[in-house]
C-alpha cells in the first residue's frame, strides 16, 4: 500500500508571521511532526511511504527520529528546488505511481500545490502552514493511524472536496479554500491583510472554527454539499472574524450566494488581483471563476468506524 508524503519546510514562513501572531514551525519541530506521523502509518502492516527529498532535509531526519517504528521510505526522483512545483511535480508522479493517497505537510498553499498536481487524489492534509483553513490540525500520530485504518480496510473514508478554477490572462490556477478580487495591482507580500482590500470572492468553506474568508462565509450559513459560497464585499453590513491568526476584523459583506458545482461566473472590473487560498497570485484581467471538484479528503472519524481496535489473543491462563 504506497502512501506518498510530501512535507514542505517553508510553510508557516510567509510574512503573516511579521503582520499578525501567526506561529512559525522551524525545522526541527516539522521533522518530529512528520515522524508522529510515519509512527501512526506504522501502525498497520503493508504501508511503503515514497516522500519528497525536500531541501531541507525533513523527511530524512523524522525518518532517523521515529527509528524502528517507521515505515519502509524511499524518495521519489525529484530534484527539489524549495518552490511550489517540487510539490506539483511529487503528485504529479505520485499519481503515474498509483499511490493509494497521499500526505501534505504544510498549509493551505501546498494542499493548493499538490492537488494542481494530481486533482483526483486521496489527500491527508496535515496541518502545518500559516492559516490551516484546509488542513487537519489533529495529532499528527493519530493522523498516520487513521490513513493506515482507511487504507488497510478497503472502506472509503475519503469524502468529496469542492475546489475553485480560476482562469484569467495569466493562466488557470486552483484554490481549494476561497479564490478572492482584491484592489491591489501587484503582489508584494501575498497575504491579505485589509477587509477594504476585498471585492468580491468565492469560497468552499464555511465553518466558524476556520480562520480567513472561510469564517467570514459561516455567517451566512453552512454551505450545502457540492457548493461554493460566492461573497460580494463591502457596504454596511460587518461581519466579525478571525481574519488571520491573532487577527479579529470586521468585514463587510454586501451579498452573498451559493454556487452548486459546475457554476462560473466573470469577476467584475479588470483590474487588481486574484488572491487563492489568502495569498495574492494573479493579475484579474479576464478572470473566470468555476465551481470544480476537488480532492477526496480523509475523514479521520470515519477511518476509525470500522476499524477493531483491538486484536483477540488467547493466553494459556
Amino acid at each position: 500500500m504506497l502512501v506518498g508524503l510530501v512535507a514542505n519546510p517553508t510553510s508557516s514562513k510567509d510574512i503573516r508571521r511579521l503582520t499578525t501572531l501567526a506561529r512559525v514551525i522551524d525545522v526541527e519541530e516539522k521533522a518530529n511532526l512528520v515522524a508522529r506521523l510515519l509512527v501512526g502509518l506504522a501502525s498497520e502492516r503493508g504501508i511503503e511511504v515514497m516522500a519528497l527529498d525536500d531541501p531541507a532535509g525533513l523527511v530524512r531526519r523524522a525518518v532517523g527520529m521515529a527509528g524502528h517504528s517507521a515505515p519502509s521510505v524511499t524518495f521519489l526522483p525529484v530534484e527539489a528546488k524549495g518552490n511550489e512545483d517540487d510539490t506539483r511535480q511529487a503528485a504529479r508522479q505520485l499519481s503515474d505511481l498509483e499511490a493509494r493517497a497521499i500526505v501534505t505537510v504544510g498549509g493551505d498553499g501546498t494542499v493548493r500545490a499538490a492537488v494542481e498536481g494530481w486533482r483526483e487524489a486521496r489527500l491527508i492534509p496535515l496541518a502545518a502552514g500559516t492559516n490551516n483553513a484546509f488542513a487537519l490540525t489533529e495529532e499528527p500520530s493519530v493522523v498516520g493511524m487513521a490513513t493506515a485504518h482507511a487504507l488497510a480496510s478497503g472502506t472509503d473514508a475519503f469524502r468529496p472536496t469542492t475546489a475553485i478554477e480560476v482562469d484569467t490572462t495569466m493562466g488557470r490556477a486552483l484554490a481549494v479554500i476561497d479564490a478572492v478580487l482584491v484592489r491591489s495591482h501587484w503582489v508584494g507580500a501575498g497575504a491579505i491583510r485589509d477587509p477594504a482590500d476585498l471585492v468580491e470572492g468565492v469560497v468552499t468553506s464555511s465553518r466558524r472554527t476556520a480562520v480567513g474568508i472561510a469564517s467570514v462565509s459561516a455567517a451566512f450559513g453552512p454551505l450545502p454539499p457540492g457548493h461554493a459560497r460566492h461573497l460580494r464585499f463591502g457596504g454596511k453590513r460587518l461581519v466579525r472574524a478571525v481574519f488571520g491568526p491573532g487577527l479579529v476584523l470586521d468585514v463587510p459583506v454586501d451579498d452573498h450566494e451559493d454556487l452548486p458545482l459546475g457554476s462560473e461566473l466573470s469577476l467584475v472590473g479588470s483590474g487588481g488581483m486574484v488572491a487563492l487560498d489568502g495569498e495574492r497570485r494573479l493579475p484579474s484581467r479576464g478572470g473566470i471563476v468555476r465551481v470544480v471538484d476537488g480532492p477526496r479528503v480523509l475523514d479521520l472519524e470515519a477511518a476509525f468506524r470500522d476499524h477493531r481496535p483491538y486484536s483477540v489473543v488467547s493466553e494459556d491462563v
